[in-house]
């Protein structure tokens, strides 16, 4: 996943290492997903299920801290609303990360959960971060930022 960039991005191209990010987390969602239908059928498949939540959670982490280093970069060019929504991604990530630290635990073997209740707390977390992406994208990674800077500026 990527999470370096080289300096100085345009906004454009800041918004593009974002959404590549996205594209890449949602194959990862997509795997668990398998993984968590595997896990259905057998219960000695929970622990791969685990192991390759953890590496989804760790990815996810991973890019919600790319994202707040690259978002004043991503919205530097929304003229009177780069700050506003900046602090709106931070505010969802916050909220992410307490799901992320509720799932973990949930995760471990003495959370308690049976197989089919740790497949569906996982499919649960599959989607709200799908969710997530999907709101991030359409409300805030979208070309009309660029068009609210444009017209801003008269154009």
């Amino acid at each position: 996943m990527r999470t370096t960039t080289k300096e100085p991005l345009s906004s454009s191209d800041a918004r593009a290492a974002i959404l590549s990010c996205h594209d890449e987390l949602r194959g990862l969602v997509t795997e668990t997903i398998h993984f968590a239908d595997g896990a259905t059928k057998s219960d000695r498949d929970v622990e791969p299920l685990r192991a390759h939540v953890r590496e989804l959670y760790e990815a996810f982490e991973e890019h919600m801290d790319f994202e707040e280093r690259i978002l004043p970069t991503a919205l530097r060019d929304v003229i009177g609303w780069g700050a506003v929504l900046e602090a709106q991604l931070v505010e969802g990530h916050e909220r992410q990360r307490a799901i992320l630290a509720s799932a973990i635990s949930a995760l471990e073997p003495a959370g308690g959960l049976s197989p089919a209740r740790l497949v569906q707390s996982i499919r649960t977390l599959a989607d709200t971060i799908l969710v997530d992406l999907k709101t991030e994208e359409s409300c805030l990674l979208s070309a009309d930022l660029d068009a609210m800077t444009l017209d801003s500026r008269g154009g």
